[in-house]
């Protein structure tokens, strides 16, 4: 009777685990060469924000993510196709390689509010985040 209730047990927390991992929506923060980005997942789409002339904050791209991989279009200029795998550090940050060059960048999730309907104050919200990162 112990070891069926045993096996409940971690069978449920396995499921409630992969439920936290089963999502990207949210929105993340990282660093990429000296510089402060801001990357928001909702559904099946992607934007990014970012003070470099040639993103700023970009419109929604739309993904695809095939178990730990993620296929989307750079921003920018200069567009490439990338293809990276997911790999998530504890609650908050989620690993990211890129399957083209092996460059792996940390995204950490921001925990208050972004809201895009007002340009100004996301921009002011966006200067207060990078204000609490250190890029080097």
């Amino acid at each position: 009777m112990a070891l069926k209730q045993w096996y409940t047990i971690l069978m449920l927390a396995l499921f409630a685990g992969c439920q936290d991992q089963g999502s990207l929506d949210g929105n993340y923060s990282m660093c990429h060469n000296g510089e402060y980005l801001e990357v928001y997942f909702k559904g099946d789409s992607m934007r990014v924000a970012s003070e470099n002339e040639w993103a700023k904050l970009s419109d929604w791209n739309q993904i695809t993510i095939s178990k730990d991989t993620i296929f989307f279009e750079t921003f920018g200029e200069w567009r490439d196709s990338i293809k990276a795998r997911l790999k998530y550090v504890g609650k908050s940050k989620i690993q990211m390689q890129n399957l083209n060059n092996g460059e792996t960048l940390t995204m950490r999730r921001i925990e208050n509010g972004v809201t895009f309907e007002n340009v100004n104050e996301f921009w002011k919200g966006f200067i207060n985040r990078r204000h609490s990162e250190i890029c080097n």
